[in-house]
């Protein structure tokens, strides 16, 4: 966190003593301070994007509830900042709780708090407010209360109105799917506490990811696991993670209304046809999964895809090896063929074993990397196996009755299937192959595979030369190029990492 532009004691506003910086972010900076009459106050500090941020605060600036932080005034000071002049609360957010409690809230907390949200969010979009950036470091408990703030995203929308936006706004793990088309509503907000009241009973979001890509490629495409859930909430929070924003509840009140098993009271935005009929699992399941604004791959795509993977594979690997191949050949000598079609066979069987899961099975979808590390391995291993027998010790066939021949090549296949089986759960290769990568091909990924390589070797291998790449270390090598060049590449549109909220040009 960078050093705060004023210190303790600081008078940047008239009637007003700095006693502490709070907070930093995209918008500027939040200071404790005292006016001359002793309040307690919050003072924002506005930065980048005035625009933006004064006219959320001045659409919010005489709205009254108890479950949102107040907004006194915007004043300019005498440097000609903009000052925001609101409400202090001094109790912790829900970001700070939720990381007291990793595997999740009490039930009865957790309705506490969403309660409070719906309140807070319901009073906002009767007033034609959309807040844009829920999320849990925005909402604050206070003795008991539950205050939603920061309203620098906010944006007027008239009634269930849509309009076209120039920027995308919001944190990437709360970011409903049509943020990304730039035409949204309200439902933005209710898939956003959605997320959050998963996040509150789960302890960590539905969607996450290693590149804030990722994890905005899975709002789009992947369906998330409701598993962890009681079954009402699986059925409410699946309900409000809809793709289509249509098949969303048309409020919060509706969607705790159908949590607490009651129709919503009266004044509440009207219940859809979709609600008063509950869908069925099967019904609920089907709008998890419907209509995001970047294409989603059915399973015979992917099965094209990766069939053309396949074959790209051969080709390329082919054209590898034959390079290494003239290369590494005895100074006056002919290519060792055996050894060239035996590393050929390892080098493509290497690229389907990952190709493969990661094309079918994982990407798009919510998983722990660990397991696929561990499936990785576990072919990795195999692969090492056929390594060894393909590569066996010169003249181990005719000592092979010899103990000390049978230990050697005991030792043989054991070390073949540790260096491959080492390889393939080190490297990331998931996120290599992955549609959505922050690159077309990646060098350093191809640095780092030939490295991990030679200490993998040094460990299982006692001839290995620095002066001659083994001819395990060569495949993971070709594996770690081939499988960029074969594996499709799209650009995403560009988003900041979490916490900073997204901007589109």
């Amino acid at each position: 966190m960078s050093k705060f532009s004023y210190g303790s004691g600081a008078r940047p506003l008239d009637g007003y003593v700095i006693k502490r910086g709070i907070g930093q972010g995209g918008f500027g900076e939040v200071y404790y301070a005292l006016s001359d009459a002793g309040k307690e106050v919050a003072l924002k500090l506005v930065r980048g994007n005035q625009d933006v941020e004064l006219r959320g605060m001045q659409h919010c600036l005489n709205l009254k509830h108890p479950n949102l932080v107040t907004l006194y005034d915007i004043r300019k000071g005498a440097d000609g900042e903009v000052w925001v002049v609101m409400e202090y609360v001094a109790g912790d957010n829900l970001s700070d709780l939720l990381h007291q409690h990793p595997h999740g809230l009490p039930l009865d907390l957790a309705q506490k708090i969403f309660t409070d949200l719906a309140k807070a969010v319901g009073y906002l979009h009767e007033n034609g407010i959309v807040h844009r950036d829920l999320k849990p470091a925005n909402i604050f408990l206070e003795k008991g209360v539950v205050k939603v703030g920061d309203y620098g995203l906010a944006k007027s929308i008239s009634g269930s109105q849509k309009s076209p936006q120039t920027q995308s706004v919001g944190t990437v793990h709360y970011m409903a799917p049509e943020i990304s088309t730039g035409n949204y509503g309200k439902q933005i907000d209710v898939y956003a506490a959605a997320v959050i009241l998963f996040e509150m009973v789960t302890g960590r979001p539905p969607f996450d990811g290693e590149t804030a890509g990722e994890i905005l490629m899975k709002h789009l495409t992947a369906t998330p696991d409701l598993s962890k859930l009681p079954p009402i909430l699986a059925r409410v929070v699946g309900r409000g993670l809809a793709k289509d924003p249509k098949q969303r509840y048309a409020s919060l009140t509706e969607m705790l209304a159908d949590w607490a098993g009651q129709q919503p009271p009266s004044g509440a935005l009207p219940v859809t046809q979709s609600y008063q009929q509950r869908p069925s699992p099967s019904a609920v399941k089907s709008t998890l999964v419907q209509g995001p604004p970047l294409p989603v791959f059915g399973w015979r795509a992917k099965v094209q895809e990766v069939a053309t993977a396949m074959g790209l594979t051969v080709v390329w690997s082919g054209l590898a090896m034959l390079i290494w191949a003239a290369l590494d050949r005895p100074r006056g000598g002919a290519p060792n063929l055996a050894e060239f079609a035996a590393n050929l066979n390892l080098t493509v069987l290497g690229v389907w074993a990952v190709l493969l899961p990661s094309k079918l099975f994982w990407e798009g979808r919510t998983g722990d990397p660990w397991t696929q590390r561990s499936v990785l391995m576990t072919l990795g291993l195999g692969l090492g196996l056929l390594s060894a027998w393909l590569h066996p010790p010169v003249g181990f066939l005719q000592d092979l009755t010899d103990a000390e021949s049978s230990t050697q090549f005991l030792w043989h296949l054991t070390s073949g299937a540790l260096f491959f089986g080492g390889a393939f759960f080190a490297v990331r290769w998931p996120a290599l192959i992955f549609r959505y990568r922050e690159k077309r091909f990646s060098l350093l990924a191809v640095a780092w595979t030939a490295l991990l390589g030679y200490g993998l070797s040094l460990l299982f291998d006692n001839q290995v030369s620095w002066t001659r790449m083994p001819s395990s270390v060569g495949v993971v090598l070709v594996m770690a190029i081939v499988v960029q060049l074969v594996s499709p590449w799209s650009e995403t549109p560009r988003v900041a990492e979490r916490p900073r909220r997204l901007r589109y040009a």
